[in-house]
């Protein structure tokens, strides 16, 4: 497999202005419309509890997707958890006359769904990562004493549905926009001005991933600064909470804009937020004439840092080899279409052999961490798993530190992020 490979297409079936988008009829008119194409196809099969589910029906109804009720149409729009995988694999997507957009068809119904059903108050908090990650802060020894309490952790799962095995996210004292604040060193900014859209992971869970990244920037001779910024809103997705995924890109689009018209590149380490903003937020807010601007200039961290070295002026002073590194693609970084450039720059570190895993983890956002469908995720990642294990490999690298979470949990060992791979071998 090439570093160089890519996958997804940059067209979509989702259009929230459409006059049927939450009419039910039509929503289970475009499920049947879909399932006839995917029953016959069944290439899906493997990648996520979706697929079988929906097979599963078809096969008890003798191959007639009209005899589905709605309790069968539903539930593989109800366990897509957003991976794409079955996006940038179906030969089926848009443009090809078919337009079979999975994802958006499951997002659709569970905007429907929320729009008439609601959803339980503990789910919203559970999404609400920057007001989770500002509660959390104060108390953070605490919190992640609890989250480790075999306990606690028995009273989580029945109040608010986080299964007892999960890894949860550590929570930590200080963000990493204070330490930003702190440790910012002055460089001439020679090779570029980026935006950084920090993600509320690096900002509140791995600050240290954060710390990495502007190591690295530091060594490359790139100016950063901090937009002001909120979570991306995506895992609002989840529960079909459109509105506040709307609500959170608004804000977004409206602080980026002022540094894309100061001629700022934005960049972006979790591949789920930047595919967030530069794909999904045309489609959330398609009468914004700001969202084309800030989307055309999204880059994954490291396609930034591999277009400098394109150029020539990428630092290739490594001073440490990595070994064997085992590199798990996430899904959301094939649906970028930017290929792997990650392992690319690992490449160049002397002496680090890298070998790519390209295989969901499973995790999702709350899919694999909600006690109805932790065993599902699971079995998606266990292949990950194994691979990884039999891979042989000194070091297990990630972008994802959500998948990185579900690793750890199937293998033992915590995969770091591949810009804290380039700056180990920077420091030596």
């Amino acid at each position: 497999m090439s570093e160089f490979a890519i996958g997804g297409v940059k067209d979509f079936e989702f259009n929230i202005k459409d006059p049927n988008f939450l009419n039910e009829e039509a929503i289970w008119e475009e499920a049947k419309r879909v399932y006839s194409k995917c029953k016959d196809c069944r290439m899906c099969v493997t990648y996520c509890p979706s697929f079988p589910a929906l097979f599963e029906a078809v096969d008890r109804h003798d191959d007639d997707v009209n005899k589905l009720s709605k309790e069968e149409l539903a539930k593989p729009l109800e366990l897509c958890f957003h991976c794409k995988q079955c996006y940038f694999k179906c030969p089926y997507t848009p443009p090809h006359e078919w337009r079979i957009d999975f994802p958006h068809l499951s997002l659709r119904y569970k905007v429907w769904k929320f729009k008439t059903k609601g959803a339980k108050i503990t789910d919203k908090i559970m999404l609400n990562t920057d007001l989770v990650g500002k509660l959390s802060k104060p108390f953070a020894p605490i919190v992640n004493k609890l989250n480790n309490t075999p306990t606690f952790r028995v009273v989580l799962e029945n109040f608010m549905g986080v299964d007892r095995r999960a890894i949860l996210p550590p929570m930590n004292s200080k963000s990493f926009v204070e330490i930003f604040r702190e440790n910012k060193k002055p460089v001439k900014g020679q090779n570029g001005k980026v935006a950084l859209f920090y993600t509320c992971l690096f900002n509140y869970n791995y600050p240290e991933k954060g710390k990495a990244l502007l190591k690295v920037f530091e060594m490359n001779d790139i100016w950063v600064d901090l937009p002001e910024q909120q979570c991306c809103g995506i895992p609002f997705f989840d529960i079909g909470d459109i509105d506040s995924a709307i609500e959170k890109a608004k804000y977004n689009v409206k602080s980026l804009k002022k540094f894309v018209e100061a001629g700022y590149d934005i960049v972006v380490p979790v591949p789920t937020c930047a595919l967030q903003i530069k794909y999904e937020y045309p489609l959330l807010l398609p009468d914004d004439p700001d969202v084309k601007a800030v989307s055309e200039k999204i880059y994954d961290v490291h396609e930034y840092l591999w277009k400098l070295h394109q150029q020539g002026r990428f630092n290739t002073n490594f001073k440490k080899s990595m070994g064997t590194i085992a590199y798990h693609i996430p899904c959301h970084l094939k649906s970028l279409n930017v290929g792997y450039r990650a392992a690319a720059l690992m490449r160049l570190i002397p002496n680090t052999r890298v070998k790519l895993i390209e295989r969901c983890s499973g995790h999702d956002g709350t899919f694999g961490v909600r006690k109805g469908t932790f065993d599902m995720a699971y079995k998606v990642g266990s292949k990950l798993f194994e691979e990884l294990n039999s891979s042989g490999a000194d070091l297990f690298v990630s972008d994802c530190p959500l998948a990185s979470n579900q690793i750890m949990l199937g293998t033992g060992k915590r995969p770091v992020h591949p810009i804290e791979v380039l700056a180990m071998a920077y420091e030596g």
